[in-house]
């Protein structure tokens, strides 16, 4: 699902370029301040950890190595929920994967299929 940050960028890359350039010249360029409250998932720091670990520092999907390493030395790889929390997936080891940002923001955003490895 779509933001409407996300929906309305879709509607102004749709417009001829001349129109954006007019918007954009009248348009303030400090951005207003919206307070947003969100709900998150508490979720298990030994299941991250553990899927951390098993990943030994490559991408699960693409095979790569993290694509740095964090001030402590560790490997950057970003735990996610092969089946989401949000639609009943359980916060368990065998239903997430340690992914590298690349392949994180394409399982959220494009076509990326993930199979449970961490069994």
């Amino acid at each position: 699902m779509k933001s409407e940050f996300e929906e309305a960028v879709e509607s102004a890359a749709k417009l001829p370029s001349s129109t954006r350039e007019r918007i954009l010249a009248t348009e303030s360029k400090t951005p207003a301040l919206t307070e947003v409250t969100t709900r998150v998932y508490k979720r298990s720091p030994y299941v991250v950890a553990e899927v951390l670990l098993r990943a030994n520092g490559k991408c699960q999907s693409c095979r790569c190595d993290a694509p740095f390493l964090k001030e402590d030395g560790t490997p950057f790889l970003e735990v996610h929920h092969i089946e989401w929390l949000s639609k009943g997936g359980e916060d368990s080891v065998e239903n997430a994967l340690a992914l590298c940002p690349n392949c994180h923001r394409q399982a959220h955003y494009g076509v990326l299929e993930l199979l449970p490895i961490n069994k």
